[in-house]
């Protein structure tokens, strides 16, 4: 019995995949987190480092990679994130934020192996927290996304804020 190959169709990636992000984007603003964790492979990587802003003319060598790391998580960290949330001790979350992501720019790009793509996307998350007052992140998103047995998974996501300083006191959001 010959084996099935589980690379999709290009036309079919591009379409689940620009869907799987408004999915994903779904699940995250209504808090179902367990769902979401749920599209990530096992050995998912998940990282953000705030950006330095540097004059064009400035020669002098740029910051070592890893120097403004704001989180570098697997999947067991996400799911201590996730418990962390549904514990109740989180201040800044009782009542909970209104939150909503949208999702932008989404490219699809066939990466080296076969089951893979590179999708980059914009998100912008605006949230709003009991003092009434609306925080508004963007951030540039690099993801890869491996194609499996289950249909896509996030395997790894880079993801570059769009501010040099953080816009709120905390981040309890994903991205």
């Amino acid at each position: 019995m010959l084996e099935q190959s589980v690379a999709p169709a290009p036309s079919e990636g591009l379409i689940a995949l620009t869907q799987r992000l408004y999915h994903e984007a779904r699940l995250l603003d209504a808090e179902r987190f367990e769902d979401w964790l749920a599209l990530m492979c096992d050995d998912v990587t998940y990282r953000m480092e705030l950006k330095r802003r540097r004059f064009r003319a400035d020669r002098s060598p740029p910051a070592a990679v890893g120097t403004g790391v704001i989180f570098n998580e697997n999947h067991a960290r996400l799911k201590l994130r996730i418990d962390r949330l549904r514990s109740g001790f989180v201040w800044a979350e009782d009542p909970p934020n209104f939150v909503r992501r949208v999702v932008s720019n989404v490219e699809v790009e066939p990466a080296d192996a076969e089951n893979e793509a590179i999708v980059h996307s914009v998100i912008v998350i605006h949230r709003n927290r009991i003092d009434g007052l609306t925080r508004v992140f963007t951030a540039g998103r690099t993801d890869l996304w491996r194609h499996g047995a289950d249909g896509w998974c996030l395997a790894a996501r880079d993801i570059a804020l769009d501010h040099t300083v953080l816009p709120d006191s905390n981040i309890n959001v994903f991205f």
